[in-house]
């Protein structure tokens, strides 16, 4: 029993000496390597700290100087004025009034332009419609006329428009056999066919309108 105990109480010494050799390492260990590694990291953050500041921008260079050249410009000559010269003397001359004369002559008021006359132009008479007129409206002979067998010839003179028809009749003649009291029938009969006509544009024409009976 007794051997057991000492066997006991040396296990438990060596296990204890180990301990604390454990203990010893551990310490020498942190005071040694992990101390200067500790000092390296501080140092590293102090080093970068002061580095990673830029340095201040040089001053800038001075502005170039601009230097005036001036011409030096000889100043102009004096110019130099004429010299002064006395005007000639000139003798006052007379002229006698009786070498030169003013003449004038009155001339006569020339007579104002007489205008010519100009010769009005012929007025031109009344054309005949054969080969002026290219249509001839129709005849009709008056009713009543032809009751009374009346028949005779219609002479008129007319005018036309622009387009060729009948503007206005200027005059009017009738023949022996047509009595006065049947001449306005005989004159609207003729109107009637001169309207029908289509003749030459703004001229006066004269042309006979015939109203005579079958038997005749």
């Amino acid at each position: 029993m007794e051997a057991f105990g000492q066997n006991a109480r040396d296990r438990r010494a060596v296990g204890l000496a180990g301990v604390a050799a454990l203990h010893v390492l551990v310490v020498y260990a942190l005071v040694t390597g992990l101390g200067k590694d500790l000092v390296k990291v501080i140092q590293q953050k102090v080093e970068v700290a002061v580095i990673s500041e830029p340095p201040p921008p040089p001053p800038p260079p001075p502005p170039p100087k601009i230097e005036k050249v001036v011409k030096d410009t000889a100043p102009p000559p004096p110019q130099q004025q004429p010299a002064y010269v006395p005007p000639p003397v000139v003798a006052p001359t007379t002229q006698s009034t009786n070498t030169i004369q003013a003449t004038s002559e009155a001339k006569a008021p020339s007579a104002p332009a007489v205008p010519q006359a100009t010769a009005a132009p012929a007025p031109v008479g009344p054309i005949s419609t054969a080969g002026n007129c290219s249509k001839f409206g129709g005849l009709e002979y008056p009713r009543k006329a032809l009751g009374e067998d009346i028949s005779g010839v219609v002479t008129l003179v007319y005018k036309t428009n622009a387009e060729g028809k009948l503007s206005e009749i200027i005059s009017s003649k009738f023949s022996s056999g047509i009595p006065m009291s049947f001449r306005s029938q005989f004159l609207q009969a003729a109107k009637q066919s001169l309207q029908g006509n289509h003749c030459k544009a703004d001229t006066t024409f004269e042309q006979e309108l015939s109203f005579k009976l079958e038997s005749e």
